[in-house]
């Protein structure tokens, strides 16, 4: 009998092995070592005492991770192995820790889900859950941007990353998220002048937020930053995703350069 319980004292190992069943066969399909999954789960304010697991005679089975920042919470990933998948367990999922949430004083449960997966769509509609916004994922080789020059410089600071985005990061890019993470801030400079700043990381290539001032926030200016930032960047590809789908400038700022748009996400919230 397949019971739901808070993952009040999760096994990292036995986490690690079931989120990547269960997510190996999606459209984009993941799979993380227990350390990128603990590193990840971190930075997105991991609240165990939140997250729900789907237990078969203690086995677990399925899960949903609730990231949580005051009365605010995110889905940071809803999942069933597939031997256990139509059974409406996921419904027990989504049911469960929405109450839990209200309990404890929730305000707003925030996920995403990929605009292809109709059927996680229906399911989080029924539920409540509304579609807040479209978000864009882009992708290139960071050794073909590299061949890209570009004017403008960077300098790293160490004080927390404090930008204030017009376009509303997603959550496991919000400036909570740089700052717990494994993410540089660094200073953009023209010719010596501050122009505003960004926040990425070296080692995966992914950048969580360009934030230029008003006057630079422009299709060539964004093009040169991303430019700049990939040659900070240690890894074979560099990537943005959820960019907001109103910041019509960063979207055509990775089209010229010739970035993927690799999947296209719905952020969906359930307000409680």
């Amino acid at each position: 009998m397949v019971v739901s319980a808070h993952l009040s004292d999760p096994d990292w190992p036995e986490l690690t092995e079931v989120f990547n069943h269960a997510f190996g066969d999606y459209d984009i399909p993941l799979s993380l070592t227990e350390e990128q999954l603990k590193s990840h789960m971190d930075a997105v304010s991991f609240s165990k005492t939140d997250s729900m697991g789907l237990f078969d005679e203690g086995t677990l089975v399925g899960f949903l991770f609730v990231g949580r920042r005051g009365t605010h919470a995110w889905d940071g990933g809803t999942a069933i192995i597939p031997s256990y998948r139509g059974r409406g367990l996921a419904h027990t999922l989504v049911k469960e820790t929405i109450a839990h949430l209200k309990k404890m004083g929730c305000t707003s449960f925030l996920l995403e889900v990929l605009k292809t997966n109709e059927r996680a769509i229906k399911l989080y509609r029924a539920h409540g859950f509304e579609v807040r916004r479209t978000l864009f994922c882009y992708k290139h080789s960071c050794s073909d941007i590299r061949q890209n020059s570009s004017s403008l410089t960077l300098a790293e600071e160490k004080r927390p990353f404090d930008a204030i985005n017009p376009f509303e990061p997603s959550w496991q890019n919000a400036n909570d998220s740089i700052n717990i993470g494994s993410y540089t801030h660094a200073t953009i400079k023209d010719n010596g002048t501050i122009i505003g700043s960004a926040a990425y990381n070296k080692s995966t290539g992914s950048i969580a937020q360009i934030v230029l001032n008003p006057p630079f926030h422009t299709t060539d200016y964004l093009k040169e930053t991303i430019i700049t930032v990939a040659h900070h960047l240690s890894g074979n590809e560099v990537r943005m995703i959820n960019v907001d789908g109103e910041d019509t400038k960063l979207q055509q700022a990775f089209e010229a350069l010739g970035f993927e748009l690799f999947t296209t996400q719905y952020e969906m919230e359930r307000v409680l």
